[in-house]
């Protein structure tokens, strides 16, 4: 016993050691992971200088794959056998629930000095310059070999132990007391909580992962479960009914009797569209309720929650259950009608930005009839998916608003920073009933009729100076003069807010966070640039790399470096002190990135003609030192 204690000490001191083997072989497969293997002879792997070019590029291809499969679950290390200078690594993938996706990956190593190198090519000492003598060929397959036996045993080993620890993990979320307590009511309210929550472990226990006999079907519930309900990327149909969070959910039938169940779920997914109109869709997904051998309820998913494809569900079969969605929607999301016209209107502006369709169906005013509550949560729903759908970006821009003692409207403009010189007016009708006012969807003939003439009326004053309206959020400059330049650290801030304004695509907090220059031009380069800084930001994958900050006479000028899509790219934000504060002026947009010479030229000359020459000067000056610090990085 105490040779095995001193035995496992010297393991646990030599993996914890810089040449360890084993971080040596997750490294390696890191770097292959993300694609930033360096092949080069000498550089991460033992790839012999030798190698043809052809050979080269068959190691990279498989290289290639290897990433692909790597996927991003993560690594842990297995058994490690050592012969003198070479060693054999066994790295497991164990991420997730799903034993079929568990892999094991056999990593031959080479030792030159004290440096562990790993071979490019996976359970193999091929091209990694070990030799050719036969004693050392014979003991490289012995190692080789037990790599290849090992990664075999191994992948058995732990796809046998992944039903109790499957278990484990699934009691640390829901234990079996808890478990065997809940109702058949309860189980499938925790079940629509957990798919909202892409709590797999729960989703899992809830489906039959905790019963003593699985279900017969186990495999193909832990498959399914497994690739829809974690975190990181959408889930396909019908699945996204289920746990996208943009999906209005509504439970419209439940029944049981002793052993077994059913409950009926009606969905509203605001970004899709039925097939008979422009509208979103409404369908019905259906699960059954049954008891495990160990007395436990469970979900049992239909059919079309475990395969790869789905269909559609049959709408007239599902129509009774669907003239059930408005008013057990209103029970759920209780009317919350307003005292007075003009707080519904600023309530239904603020509720298109948030996060939650509710907020706004509970402004809104669902008719008795269920055709027309349907149509006006429909109506609701596209409405606040214009503000919600990742590609596009808009803002209420209110423009208009009249009253009467029972009604009224508002002309908003759904302005999107994507298309700046475009105008997309909508006029919002309200109305007042005994218990304040709320919105409709859709107005009667009669409220049509009572603002037509003021609509058009509005439209016409409006339709050539809205964006004079929407620019008054930019602060505008008379003129640039020499004064204190904000100092080092406002600035940061100010770029700071702006990179979150942009992303979050709120654009008057963006236009409050600048300043304009007095050109007559100016206002329509400023709502330009600020839609080409809101899509480049929402597409970055990071928000504040700085890489420099510089002051001059009359600006402070913060450097930032920004990955889109594969490229880099890096602007340089000039921020002046206003009567304000310190504001970004976006007109002048210059990047230290190739083929923008003449742009950033160009921006520079706006800015020497509409302001002064010493504050271009000024400027240049900023923007030298921040090319030359670029250049240099590029050089390291």
């Amino acid at each position: 016993m105490k040779l095995i204690c001193i035995l496992l000490a010297t393991t646990l001191i030599a993996r914890g050691a810089a040449s360890d083997p084993g971080k040596v072989a997750i490294e390696f497969l890191e770097k292959v992971r993300l694609g930033k293997l360096d092949l080069t002879p000498g550089a991460d792997t033992a790839l012999s200088a030798q190698t043809a070019d052809d050979k080269k590029l068959e190691i990279a291809t498989r290289l290639q794959r290897m990433g692909r499969e790597l996927g991003s679950d993560p690594l842990e290390l297995g058994a490690i056998k050592l012969d003198e200078n070479f060693a054999g690594v066994i790295i497991r993938k164990v991420g997730g629930f799903d034993p079929s996706r568990f892999q094991v990956f056999s990593i031959a190593l080479v030792k030159t000095g004290e440096q562990w190198s790993p071979a490019p090519v996976p359970a193999s000492f091929e091209n990694a310059g070990a030799g050719y003598a036969i004693a050392l060929r014979k003991r490289l397959e012995t190692l080789e070999n037990w790599m290849l036996r090992e990664q075999v045993i191994d992948l058995e080993k732990i796809r046998e132990a992944a039903l109790d620890r499957m278990r484990q993990r699934i009691q640390t979320r829901l234990p079996l007391a808890e478990m065997k307590s809940l109702t058949a009511t309860e189980v499938e309210k925790r079940f629509i909580k957990a798919c909202e929550l892409r709590d797999l472990p729960t989703t899992l226990g809830l489906l039959g992962g905790l019963s003593t006999d699985l279900p017969d079907d186990w495999a193909a519930r832990l498959k399914a479960a497994d690739a829809a309900i974690p975190a990181g990327s959408p889930a396909k149909q019908p699945w996204n009914l289920m746990t996208s969070p943009d999906v209005l959910r509504v439970v419209v039938n439940h029944e049981e009797d002793k052993n077994r169940g059913l409950f009926s779920i009606a969905c509203l997914d605001p970004a899709s569209n039925d097939t008979r109109s422009s509208l979103p869709r409404m369908e019905i997904v259906h699960f059954e309720l049954s008891k495990s051998d160990n007395g436990l309820w469970q979900i049992d998913p239909p059919d079309t929650f475990l395969q790869d494809t789905a269909e559609e569900s049959d709408e007239d079969l599902d129509a009774d259950l669907l003239n059930e969605f408005s008013a057990r929607l209103r029970v759920m999301h209780p009317a919350t009608p307003q005292m007075d016209a003009g707080a519904i209107y600023q309530s239904f502006l603020a509720s298109l930005k948030a996060k939650n369709l509710p907020s706004l169906l509970q402004l809104t005013q669902l008719d008795a009839e269920q055709e027309g509550a349907l149509k006006a949560i429909a109506l609701a729903a596209q409405t606040w998916w214009a503000f919600h759908t990742p590609s596009t970006v808009r803002y209420a821009m209110p423009l208009a608003f009249e009253e009467d003692e029972t009604s009224a409207i508002g002309l908003v403009n759904f302005f999107s920073p994507q298309d700046p010189e475009k105008s997309d007016f909508r006029t919002l009708y309200f109305e007042k009933s005994k218990d304040g006012w709320l919105w409709t969807p859709e107005p009667t003939p009669a409220s049509r009729v009572k603002f037509k003439e003021q609509i058009t009326a509005d439209t016409k004053r409006w339709s050539n100076k809205w964006q004079e309206r929407l620019l008054t959020e930019s602060f505008a400059l008379k003129d640039i003069v020499e004064q204190s330049p904000p100092t080092k650290e406002d600035a940061q801030k100010v770029v700071e807010a702006w990179l979150i304004a942009t992303r979050a695509g709120d654009v008057k907090c963006a236009l409050q966070l600048t300043a304009r220059l007095n050109d007559p031009d100016g206002g329509a380069i400023v709502l330009r640039n600020l839609g080409h800084e809101i899509i480049s930001t929402r597409r970055s994958t990071n928000t504040s790399d700085f890489r420099g900050i510089y002051q001059g006479k009359i600006w402070t000028a913060v450097g930032l470096k920004i990955d889109q899509g594969g490229k880099t790219s890096f602007p340089l934000y000039p921020i002046l002190q206003t009567p304000q504060g310190p504001r970004v002026l976006i007109e002048v947009d210059l990047f230290a990135s190739r083929g923008r010479e003449f742009l950033n030229k160009t921006a520079l000359e706006r800015l020497r003609k509409s302001a002064n020459p010493a504050a271009a000067d000024d400027l240049l000056h900023l923007f030298d030192e921040f090319e030359k610090e670029i250049e240099s990085l590029k050089k390291r």
